[in-house]
Order: C-alpha cells, then sequence, then structure tokens
C-alpha cells in the first residue's frame, strides 16, 4: 500500500511539472514564432511598397539595420492587371530562375492569400496602380533560428522533466515517511492485538465447554460459544493480514504442486453443504496443472471465494468453479447467481472491512476482511484477482497465477 502510494505521488508531481515545461516550452516556442513572422511580415510589406526594392536603393533610412539588411535576399514580380508579368526585381545576390519565379508567383495567387510561405520562401501580395506586386524573401535564416529554438527548449526541458523526477522521488518518499510510520505502528497493533486476543478467547471456550458440563445445555452458553468462535474467526483473519503486510518477517514458501488436487480438495467438501442448502455446485477442473507457491495460501484464498459464494448465492442459486490453463498462466474462476455489486463498487470489496451491505454482512457473519486477505495472497505470488458482476444476477472472481 505504501509503495502504491508512493508511486502515485511521484507520478502526479511529475506530471503536474511536466505539464508546466511543456507549457512554458511552448509559449517560448510560439511567442518566437509569432515575432519572427511579425518581422517577415512587416520587412517583407515594406519592400512591397518600394516595388520590390530595398529601402538603400531609394536613398531612404533602412529601418533594418545595415546587419540585417545584408541577409535580406528577395526578389519580386510585377503583374498588368492581366497577370502578366511586367517586371522582375532581385535585390542582393539572389540567384532565383525567371522560370521558377513565374510558379512561385502561381502559386502564391491561386492560394488566395496575401500573406503565405512556400518552401523555404516567404510572400506577400500588394495591390498596385498597375496590376499586383508579389514579393518573395528568402526565410531559411528564421526558419533555422526556430529549429534551434526548439532543439533547445526540448533539451532544456527534457533535462527539467529529468531533474523534477528524481525531486518528485526524494520528495515522495518524505511525504509518505509519516503515513509509513503510522501504517507501521497500526500493523504492529493488530498483530499484537491479535495474539494478546487468542489466548483469552480459548480460556473463554474452555470454560463454556467445562460449564456446560455442570450444567448441561443452555441457550446462554450458546450464545457466548458462538461469539466467542466469530472472535476468534476474526482474530485469525487479522493475524492473516498481518502476516501478509510484515513480508519480510513471514516468507512465503514456494513449493511446486498440483494445483488440479488442491483445488479439488478444496472445491469438493463445499458439495454437502451446497446441497442442503438447496443449491447446485458444479466443478470443472483441467488435469494435471501444476504450480509453484504456497499451496496453503492458494487453498485458503480458494475457500475464501467459495464461501462467499455459497453465502451471497440467492435461494436455489447456482455456483460454478473452474481451473484452466490459459497462456501459459493458471486460471480459477468461482462464479455465482445472486445479487452480485453494482459496478462503482467490484473495486471497494477489496478493502478491508469494507461491507456494501452491514444488515446482510451481519447475519452472514463476514468483517470484510476475506477478500482482502484474498487480494493481498495473490498479489504476493505475482498474481491478480478480478471480480466482475451483472448487478442483481451474478458475480465472478478471477484469479490469475
Amino acid at each position: 500500500m505504501i509503495g502504491k502510494l508512493r508511486a502515485k505521488l511521484i507520478l502526479v508531481i511529475t506530471l503536474i511539472l511536466t505539464l508546466a515545461v511543456f507549457g512554458i516550452m511552448a509559449s517560448i516556442n510560439m511567442v518566437e514564432s509569432s515575432s519572427n513572422r511579425a518581422q517577415i511580415q512587416a520587412k517583407i510589406k515594406r519592400i512591397a511598397d518600394l516595388d520590390g526594392f530595398l529601402p538603400a536603393d531609394y536613398g531612404e533610412y533602412d529601418p533594418f539595420g545595415e546587419e540585417q539588411t545584408e541577409f535580406i535576399d528577395c526578389f519580386s514580380i510585377q503583374l498588368d492587371f492581366n497577370y502578366a508579368v511586367r517586371r522582375i526585381v532581385l535585390t542582393r545576390d539572389i540567384e532565383v530562375d525567371q522560370d521558377d519565379i513565374v510558379n512561385y508567383a502561381k502559386q502564391a495567387l491561386s492560394s488566395g492569400e496575401s500573406f503565405g510561405k512556400l518552401g523555404h520562401y516567404a510572400y506577400y501580395l500588394q495591390a498596385k496602380y498597375y496590376g499586383t506586386i508579389l514579393v518573395f524573401m528568402d526565410i531559411r535564416t528564421y526558419q533555422q533560428a526556430q529549429k534551434n529554438l526548439l532543439f533547445s527548449t526540448s533539451l532544456i526541458g527534457l533535462l527539467t522533466i529529468v531533474a523534477f523526477f528524481l525531486l518528485s522521488v526524494a520528495l515522495a518518499f518524505w511525504l509518505v515517511r509519516p503515513v509509513k510510520k503510522t501504517f507501521e505502528k497500526q500493523k504492529l497493533f493488530i498483530s499484537n492485538a491479535s495474539h494478546e486476543l487468542k489466548t483469552p478467547l480459548a480460556v473463554i471456550s474452555a470454560n463454556v465447554d467445562v460449564l456446560e458440563a455442570e450444567i448441561g445445555d443452555n441457550k446462554w452458553l450458546n450464545y457466548i460459544r458462538s461469539e466467542n468462535a466469530r472472535m476468534s474467526e476474526l482474530v485469525s483473519e487479522l493475524l492473516c493480514l498481518a502476516r501478509l503486510d510484515d513480508k519480510s518477517g513471514h516468507p512465503i514458501v514456494m513449493s511446486e504442486f498440483s494445483l488440479t488436487d488442491s483445488f479439488l480438495q478444496t472445491v469438493l467438501p463445499f458439495e454437502s453443504k451446497v446441497f442442503e442448502m438447496g443449491k447446485h455446485l458444479t466443478v470443472e477442473a483441467q488435469p494435471d496443472v501444476l504450480y509453484k507457491g504456497d499451496e496453503s495460501a492458494i487453498k485458503h484464498v480458494l475457500t475464501i471465494l467459495l464461501d462467499n459464494a455459497v453465502k451471497y448465492s440467492d435461494e436455489h442459486g447456482v455456483i460454478i468453479a473452474k481451473l484452466y490453463t490459459h497462456a501459459n498462466r493458471r486460471v480459477i474462476e468461482v462464479y455465482n447467481t445472486g445479487e452480485g455489486v453494482p459496478k462503482d463498487q467490484l473495486n471497494k470489496i477489496f478493502e478491508r472491512f469494507y461491507r456494501r451491505d452491514e444488515a446482510r454482512n451481519s447475519k452472514s457473519g463476514g468483517y470484510g476482511l476475506g477478500l482482502a486477505i484474498a487480494k493481498a495472497s495473490i498479489e504476493s505470488h505475482g498474481g491478480r484477482i478480478l471480480a466482475q458482476s451483472d448487478y442483481g444476477h451474478w458475480i465472478k472472481f478471477t484469479v490469475t497465477l
């Protein structure tokens, strides 16, 4: 549980910071792109205003500056009202074939936009007294600068995300530390309390037997024995959970055994109980299924699932227990007809002490620990347990090993 909480904290912190970094990176690149576009549009429009010539050629003040002017490689094409070529103007030493210029002009005119981009050229269309002028500007310098900025921000962003991830790991360990201490104290208390309760419960049971031998059958003694048995069951379940939680102190002993034999040994004794209750049990087991794990733990899980199926199946209900292999995995299914569980509560039923219907569980004697034990036990084997239900009709538990 602590490990999952820590992982969720790391995921959430890293995700939030990653989104923030991506937001900053996107903003920087968008602002730079917008700025470049505005600069290009201003320059190319200025050249169009001067019929395709640079300001310096007119003896005017150059708003671009001498250094920038050296990088302004442009060409323009003047068209009359019939879109026939009137004049082509080249700036600096740019070398462009006349046929290419005409093709560029046709593509720009067909786009229907006054400002756009064709490859590494930006173009601007402006109406004139003689017809139309199209100015093209080589923008490779801007494009390369934009690529360099994108690469730089991406690299910095990646390094920042890695740093944030390492920071979130350290932060998660620090944040979870108090929770971990509290959880460990809780586990220790449950374990110690369960052990301490076993002795007085055994004494009560022995005294009840002695009293019954002296005064005979008595309903009050039967009440005491019944509640003592329920309390003993709860203590046993708490001890089982404590052992599963304390993996270091109680490691699982893995050994290969016949899963088929263990399955049948656990399921078949339920036949008489099911028959007495007027219900129907179907057993299907694939022969010669072997598994390496804790045999007693697997039997305990199967007992929990079958006990639930018997308790919560409807009158004259059907219970089906299956064992088979699929894709090199061992699969155990326990199905029963009955009320089932609403879809939004299927994950909650594996939580400790969770009971969907208090009155119903009180009658059945459940404490809400059985499925929590089953889940912890299966996960300790590296497997998983899932619940499926059609509320009001059936429920099925699937254990995959």
